[in-house]
């Protein structure tokens, strides 16, 4: 055989070893990029930047914002006088009180005009509290219950404290916003003048009454003045309610007068 032959058939030879060598090569590469372990998987995925588990939230820390967010929810339907959300928080063991209404319907709240509005807006729009007072009360397990408005106890036990629910309230001299200041009260008790209510003209007595009046108080120093009705609770007159948690679901305990 001649020289150039045989060279021919050696690059031959050389060709095909070569070229099953590379699809070897290729053919393993593939299989082990398909079949990658499982914890090379779970290692390519972000890993936590904390390092930790998740923070428990303490005990009572969710049942606070969970409230927290309930509340300006029932403030804008009590604002846009949306009798369905209210009647969506009663329960069969709503409480209703002993003087006044009976059940939900004897206050009217079809009708935007109903002071039920007014007095519900009052309660909850000036702070609530936790109830400590839970007694026979069905509600969730390690759920608080919150009572409107956020007052001193002594001012729901005593009729002759005023709760003042603001901050820098204005104490008037007269039961008009054209009064001159005498003081300014925040978060605090003062006196029921019934003195200066009793002795009124019948007219002066109505604007101690009406959600829209004046409360006659008398100040620490003995001063007298005029708080707007709105920014105080009087328990002979106004209302509490309170919030229970039913089925994942905040509900109505009672909306009661405090003198009930």
């Amino acid at each position: 055989m001649k020289s150039p032959q045989i060279l021919m058939i050696i690059l031959i030879a050389l060709g095909a070893v070569t070229g099953s060598t590379l699809a070897t090569v290729t053919y393993l590469n593939r299989k082990k990029s398909v079949s990658l372990p499982p914890s090379s998987l779970v290692q390519s995925s972000p890993r936590s930047t904390t390092g930790s588990p998740k923070e428990k939230i303490p005990q009572g820390k969710q049942n606070w914002s969970d409230f927290s967010q309930f509340r300006p929810r029932l403030l804008e339907a009590v604002k846009r006088r949306d009798a369905n959300f209210i009647r969506a928080l009663m329960t069969p063991q709503t409480q209703w009180g002993q003087s006044g209404a009976s059940n939900l319907d004897a206050l009217k709240i079809d009708d935007s005009q109903s002071s039920f509005w007014q007095d519900m807006e009052k309660a909850v729009g000036s702070g609530c509290k936790i109830e400590s007072n839970t007694t026979g009360v069905e509600n969730e397990p390690e759920s608080d219950i919150w009572s409107c408005p956020n007052i001193p106890e002594k001012a729901i036990s005593s009729p002759e404290q005023v709760a003042i629910l603001g901050q820098k309230v204005n104490v008037r001299s007269e039961p008009s916003t054209n009064g001159s200041i005498v003081t300014t009260l925040s978060k605090e008790l003062v006196q029921f003048d019934s003195e200066t209510f009793t002795n009124s003209p019948q007219q002066m007595q109505a604007l101690a009454i009406a959600s829209d009046g004046w409360t006659p108080v008398i100040l620490p120093d003995g001063k007298q003045g005029w708080v707007q009705n709105r920014l105080v609770y009087y328990k002979p007159r106004d209302y509490r309610v309170s919030f229970v948690r039913s089925r994942g679901q905040w509900r109505l305990h009672y909306f009661i007068r405090g003198e009930d």
